[in-house]
Order: structure tokens, then C-alpha cells, then sequence
């Protein structure tokens, strides 16, 4: 699956989004994006092949129509953006990763609890 890491996310997550799957996984100032936001970076990642976005930015599920997203959204429910409070959580990765197949926007809460919104209209 190819994903792109939010430019907000920590890039050490790369690392931990490889080990749930051995996913092509990139970051989106990489990608020559830093200044690219919501509806823009979902637009411009959706165009270069991108399958999903992972985030911490928890507006995201406001801003967008979750049922139009022409890719899926992953968002890592964290209270603070630290690498500390995400890296624990990369045991549920595979399971949220999984969802996105089906699922327009997948939140992983800390506890493992993952939460689907906007079933695709094609999926199962």
C-alpha cells in the first residue's frame, strides 16, 4: 500500500508504518509538499498514487467530505504529537491499515479502538 505521512506526522513513523506491512511509505515534505495542507494535500497525494494519509490532525474529519475523499484518511488519535505517545500504538497499525481498504477515514485511538467512518461504496 503506498501511504503518506501528514506534514505534521513525525517521520520516524515511516519507520513504523514499513514494519506493519512492509508499506511504501513517504513523507509528504519529501514529496516537495510542506506548504500543501487538508483538501490540497489530500488532492495532490490522491494524484500521485497515494492510497492513504496519515495524520494526528483531527480537524480533518470536519474539513472534508469523509464520503468524496479520493483516498482514505488514517488518523493517529493522539492528545499530544510526540513520537512517545504514536510509537506505542504501531502494534495496531495493521489492523488500521486493514480498515482503510474499506473505510474513507479509519481513527486509531490510543487503547487499540478503531473507529471507521464513510464505508466505500465498493467495499464488502
Amino acid at each position: 500500500m503506498k501511504i503518506l505521512l501528514d506534514n505534521c506526522m513525525d517521520v520516524r513513523v515511516m519507520r513504523l508504518l514499513r514494519e506493519a506491512g512492509g508499506h511504501e511509505v513517504a513523507h509528504a515534505r519529501d514529496q516537495g509538499w510542506k506548504d500543501l495542507v487538508n483538501g490540497r494535500l489530500i488532492a495532490a497525494a490522491a494524484a500521485a498514487g497515494f492510497a492513504v494519509l496519515v495524520t494526528v490532525d483531527k480537524n480533518i474529519r470536519f474539513q472534508q467530505n469523509l464520503v468524496t475523499l479520493p483516498l482514505s484518511v488514517f488518523e493517529v488519535d493522539v492528545l499530544l504529537n510526540r513520537f512517545r505517545d504514536i510509537a506505542p500504538m504501531a502494534g495496531h497499525f495493521p489492523a488500521a491499515l486493514e480498515q482503510t481498504r474499506r473505510f474513507a477515514f479509519v481513527s486509531l485511538k490510543p487503547d487499540g479502538t478503531i473507529e471507521c467512518l464513510a464505508e466505500r461504496a465498493w467495499a464488502g
